[in-house]
């Protein structure tokens, strides 16, 4: 019995594999994918870490659910942690996405049940690696749809090593984009698929089920999902606008929008209340356009008119609701992508850099030289004007612009500039092909176009490329290359510092404070540390990174920038034992001599924004009595503050014209100095914790 088996499985694979061209092109696609896979599992040199802040909470998450065996995807949404937000806790289930951690977890019971013991961290660490090199195959599939194999290929390609991606699908980037956005390009996949004019109704459906159910899971994982299932009306829409609409774009619109519909409103974060706000609002707007257009195709007479009538009366219905606040709208956060001034009011938002309006030099080094490919690839996308050729030229126009006005966003646009760019190239090797073929065919002495197009264009690209991977490690002063950006250390390895070398202060501090604190303690910090206190440190926070109240930060940055007997009357209220603080500092060698100096990325330069945003939550700060003009902390800081106080190194002058940072500690009433992750001038990075004492 077993050499019948095998001898199928032989002739199987001999089937598969008899084509040499078939072979030859599922080579080249598993090379893409190890390179993919091996670029993102760099950082693994620096050990088992999740990178930066928010998949820390992912962990946590997960780590819940798995505690608790199968039972735990129930009890996530009952789960009230009272270890952060100190002393009201914060209602996870209904205040934090469950994708991303349910994911892990059904992944690790489902390794389980079949005999594979995994350490929960190993599979969160390595979860977004895979689903990075899923993303790559989806690119592959993608691309091959807009433009064939060729296109497929170089997609993938481009993808396996685009900077945007790596930076959300290395190891240990265990968020949410690492898991939307593959399902995000399956969703569109499948719908083009879907809407394609010569698919069975069978076909069709199980297509549309598909796009519905991996764009619904995009809702219970990432916030921007309001793009993607507001995406899919808007074009829709306009393939029925441009006369392109039939009854099986009916049917695939209303499977797979009422999929992700449904999906969305069970999302305890999202809720039954989703169904109003605006993204969702404008998928039943474009359900009943195109009705409109059914029922002038069975009533021509009666109502051939009609798709027009609707369609102003949706416009207008829209911007009436939205002008007398009947129709929800996303957080300013969202708007802001499409209006980056509104950001101006929320200085939450912006204090992250993450969330800055994108320079050209930002968009260049996450897409490399793939943008000047982009402009070949829309012209020959519009000169086709194929259905998934209008997908891609609406897709790629609004990414490109959500990519510019907010930094986070460029990995949202990665996949279309990678799809598109991608496309341009296989047109341009394609002609460059077929005109050297008529060249070298042709008997008549004439060249039908000039040599520099058919040397000078390939080497230029070659030359791009090449310039584009080399890492900076190998002696490029400057470089865009997708390897420094998946060779980084971990954030909390490197301090939080932007240095590919291991600073291990954060990582000592957390290790001390679970072995030492009490464990009824509770610790104040900035809100970007509360993560890292409650799940590594072990310990109850008052604020982090969710950012869930304003008017909480508001208070922990007014104590921050109040004077000492202040600072301990807000921390008491919220019944904080300990504060800590984070500063980088260094000695530069100048002609005056060794120059100490703060080096602006801890508390030493966030509290411009702790001052910004408890004047937001209405304490009354003058900004320009704590900043001179030339941006550096005025004396009232240094002296009237408790972040001033509590900062070791106070300015001081070295010689004439040139002032450092010398340690000089204040001496506190209520704070008291507990633990210092390294001793003065001997790392690039501190952080200090203090017990509050009466």
């Amino acid at each position: 019995m077993e050499r019948i088996k095998k001898s199928k499985f032989v002739k199987f694979v001999r089937g598969i594999f008899s084509d040499r061209i078939i072979f030859f092109e599922v080579m080249i696609l598993l090379l893409i994918l190890t390179i993919a896979f091996f670029v993102r599992i760099l950082p693994l040199r620096w050990g088992l870490y999740l990178s930066e802040f928010d998949p820390w909470m992912q962990y946590k998450e997960m780590k819940y659910i798995v505690d608790r065996g199968w039972s735990g995807f129930i009890d996530f949404f009952k789960w009230h942690d009272y270890d952060s937000w100190y002393p009201y806790g914060r209602d996870i289930g209904r205040t934090a996405f469950p994708g991303v951690p349910f994911l892990a977890a059904f992944i690790y019971h489902l390794l389980h049940g079949i005999g594979f013991n995994i350490d929960p961290l190993e599979l969160a660490v390595f979860l977004p690696t895979i689903m990075g090199v899923i993303t790559t195959l989806i690119a592959f599939f993608l691309g091959r749809e807009v433009g064939g194999k060729p296109a497929g290929f170089i997609t993938a390609f481009l993808i396996a090593l685009s900077t945007a991606s790596i930076q959300r699908t290395h190891l240990g980037w265990f968020d949410d984009e690492s898991v939307s956005i593959p399902f995000m390009m399956l969703g569109f996949l499948s719908y083009i698929l879907a809407t394609k004019k010569d698919r069975t109704w069978k076909t069709l459906i199980i297509y549309s089920v598909v796009a519905g159910s991996s764009l619904g899971y995009v809702t219970a994982t990432w916030g921007a999902s309001r793009f993607p299932i507001a995406f899919i009306p808007i074009f829709t829409a306009v393939l029925a606008f441009i006369g392109r609409y039939r009854r099986k774009l009916l049917v695939a619109y209303s499977i797979t929008a009422l999929l992700y519909g449904l999906i969305a409103v069970m999302v305890p974060k999202l809720g039954i209340g989703f169904l109003k706000e605006a993204t969702m609002v404008i998928s039943i707007f474009v359900f009943i356009y195109l009705l409109s257009f059914e029922l002038s195709r069975i009533k021509p007479h009666r109502f051939m008119n009609l798709p027009h009538y609707v369609l102003f009366v949706s416009i207008v219905g829209f911007i009436s609701l939205v002008s007398i606040g009947s129709l929800g709208l996303p957080g300013l956060k969202f708007l802001s992508i499409v209006v980056p001034s509104l950001r101006s009011v929320l200085p939450i938002v912006i204090s992250v850099a993450e969330n800055q309006v994108s320079t050209w030099a930002t968009i260049f080094s996450d897409a490399g030289f793939k943008l000047f490919l982009v402009p070949a690839g829309i012209y020959y996308l519009a000169k086709r004007r194929e259905d998934v050729d209008i997908f891609m030229i609406l897709l790629t126009v609004l990414v490109v612009y959500f990519a510019s006005t907010m930094v986070r966003l460029t990995i949202l646009a990665a996949p279309a500039i990678t799809i598109v760019a991608g496309f341009g190239l296989s047109e341009i090797l394609r002609g460059l092909a077929r005109n050297i073929s008529i060249t070298y065919h042709r008997k008549e002495r004439m060249r039908p176009i000039g040599i520099e197009y058919y040397v000078v264009t390939p080497t230029l690209i070659c030359g791009l490329l090449i310039f584009s991977l080399i890492p900076s490690t190998y002696g490029v002063g400057y470089s865009i290359s997708p390897i420094d950006v998946g060779y980084s250390p971990p954030t909390v390895v490197s301090s939080s510092m932007p240095i590919r070398m291991s600073i291990p202060d954060w990582l000592k501090t957390l290790s001390w404070m679970r072995d030492n604190l009490p464990p009824n303690a509770v610790v104040a910090s900035w809100w970007d540390y509360g993560y890292w206190i409650t799940v590594l440190g072990n310990h109850t926070s008052i604020v982090d990174n969710a950012t869930l109240n304003t008017t909480q930060i508001g208070e922990v940055a007014y104590a921050f920038m109040s004077d000492e007997e202040t600072a301990y009357t807000v921390f008491r209220k919220f019944k904080a034992t300990h504060v800590l603080i984070f500063i980088t500092h260094t000695s530069y060698t100048t002609a005056a001599g060794n120059v100490p100096m703060l080096l602006g990325y801890g508390d030493e330069a966030k509290w411009i924004w702790m001052l910004r945003i408890a004047k937001q939550v209405g304490y009354n700060f003058t900004e320009s009595e704590y900043l001179d003009e030339n941006g550096r902390p005025t004396e009232k800081f240094w002296q009237n503050t408790l972040l001033g106080k509590l900062i070791p190194y106070k300015p001081q002058q070295i010689s004439a014209g040139v002032t450092g940072h010398v340690y000089q500690p204040s001496t506190l009433n209520h704070f008291r100095l507990v633990y210092q992750s390294s001793e003065p001038y001997s790392s690039y990075a501190y952080v200090y914790i203090y017990e509050i004492v009466d």
